[in-house]
Order: C-alpha cells, then sequence, then structure tokens
C-alpha cells in the first residue's frame, strides 16, 4: 500500500493557524509565514516535515511527512518581527555561501582549501537572525497564548527585537560543522551529562548547526565553538572529527545522559525532489 499505509505525522496538528500571538514580540493579530531555514540561505525545493521524535527508533518509516513546494516554513511570528529577520538574513546568506564553497572544494581535494573554513560576519546580526528563526520554528499552537514571563525565553526576545546587550548575563552561543542537508529546529531540549542538566536551543542546517544555551551551563559537542559578540568571522572545522554527535542534542546516549522535550517543538525537514 506504500504511501497509504503510513501514519501522517503529528506535525500535522500544529499548523494551519492564520490569527495568534506572535512569538516574538508577543502582539496578537495575522501570522506571517516565516521560512526555517531562511530562504536566502538555501535552495529552496520541495520537503517534507516531521517530528524530530518520529525520525529515531524502528518505527521512523512509518510515519509520512507535510508535504511543501516551497521549502519549511512557521506562521508563528507576525509580518514586522518576519521582517525584520528578513533584514538580518543577508548577514546568514553571505557566510554560509562562503563556507559553502570552502567545503565543497575540500572535499573535492582541491589543495588551497585546508580543513578550516571561515566567513566575515557581523556576529550580532548573524544571531539575532538565527535565534529568531529559532523561536519561530516551532508549533502555531504556541500562538494560541499570551506570552508568559519566561527566564529563558524573554531575553532572546529581546535581543531579536534590538537589544544588543541582552543575552550578555543569560546565555551562551556554540556553534560547529553540520554536513548534511536535513534542516533540524528544537526550540527547547533539556539535557543531562554527567550530572549537569540544562536547557539548549538549536538551529542546524548545512553548512553550521547554532546552539543557544544558558549562560555558563553549556552542554556541547567537542567540535563546537563558542560565539562571542566581538568575533569578526565563523570558522568551523570540515574534518570528520566528532561526526557522530553533529545532530546534538539528538545523539547516541550513555551512562546517566538523557535528554527531554515538547515533541512538537522539536521540527526536521528533508527535499523529497519530487
Amino acid at each position: 500500500m506504500g504511501e497509504y499505509a503510513k501514519q501522517i505525522t503529528k506535525r500535522i496538528r500544529h499548523v494551519g493557524l492564520k490569527e495568534g500571538f506572535c512569538l516574538i514580540c508577543g502582539i496578537y493579530g495575522k501570522l506571517s509565514q516565516d521560512h526555517v531555514p531562511p530562504s536566502s540561505c538555501v535552495t529552496i525545493q520541495r520537503v517534507e516535515q516531521r517530528l524530530v521524535t518520529e525520525m529515531l527508533g524502528p518505527e521512523a518509516k512509518k510515519f509520512a511527512g507535510i508535504k511543501a513546494r516551497n521549502g519549511s516554513s512557521f506562521r508563528t511570528i507576525c509580518e514586522e518581527c518576519n521582517n525584520k529577520l528578513g533584514r538580518c538574513d543577508g548577514v546568514v546568506s553571505e557566510a554560509y555561501k562562503k563556507l559553502t564553497k570552502h567545503a565543497l572544494s575540500y572535499y573535492r581535494s582541491i589543495d588551497s582549501f585546508g580543513v578550516l573554513a571561515s566567513a566575515p560576519i557581523n556576529p550580532i546580526v548573524y544571531a539575532r537572525s538565527l535565534i529568531g528563526h529559532m523561536l519561530a520554528a516551532t508549533s502555531d499552537q504556541e500562538c494560541l497564548r499570551a506570552p508568559e514571563h519566561s527566564e529563558y525565553y524573554d531575553p532572546l526576545k529581546r535581543f531579536v527585537l534590538g537589544d544588543d546587550s541582552a543575552l550578555d548575563e543569560t546565555h551562551d552561543i556554540y556553534y560547529w560543522y553540520y554536513p548534511k542537508n536535513i534542516h533540524i529546529s528544537a526550540k527547547s531540549v533539556i539535557v543531562r551529562n554527567r550530572g549537569h542538566q540544562t536547557t539548549v536551543s538549536v538551529l542546524s542546517f548545512f553548512p553550521v548547526a547554532f546552539m543557544v544555551t544558558l549562560k555558563g551551563q553549556g552542554i556541547y559537542p567537542a567540535q563546537a565553538v563558542k560565539l562571542s559578540f566581538s568575533d569578526k568571522s565563523l570558522i568551523i572545522n570540515l574534518s570528520s572529527t566528532n561526526l557522530p554527535f553533529v545532530d546534538f542534542p539528538f545523539v547516541p546516549l550513555s551512562g546517566d545522559q538523557f535528554y527531554m522535550l515538547y515533541d512538537a517543538q522539536a521540527i526536521v525537514s528533508y527535499p523529497t525532489g519530487r
């Protein structure tokens, strides 16, 4: 029976809302469609969306994703906030084009390209874009409720809305090479490792995985680089070192390690080619 024998992804329950509270500014009104990853950073093509939890384990092939003709998108923020992100997306796009060119040349064994790839950025604008899209990439059911105070999310929202110093005392940012053509967004995941527990948010699409976590409490893969707002460039290591952990936090677990999440907040999208 092929595709008809599959169960449709639970993601279908978390799309379709037209009006609600913007997940960045909190104002109630018409919701705007936000592409995640930003449309300027990827090739716009047919994709499917599923929940990350539906991609794990032996049951994965039983789920059919939501199909989209023009890339992965989320209707969870207002048009004004969407436009603010759009004005920042060019910084991400230019950096990723340069990193992509370097990565492709490296794997084609062109000797002039080394294992370290770098691209100049404005780190504040870069982070503002990706954090904004990270906040937007979730269930539209979150838009049904007026925003409540959150020590984790409030500084992130203020930063996206223009407060350059909002994260100085609250959050750290890490990034690493992400060599896959699937896109992962996870708004909030509680991670435990060696007795330490913290909350992380990730947005991963080729060629960089981007992660936000609480200040001084980071749990991250060994190849991760901490982003400082004084940095002039992104620098990623293109080697195969630690490749099993590029999908962090969705990685093999051992000992006391675990992660917890609300499944509707963790979404994977992937090209279908049809």
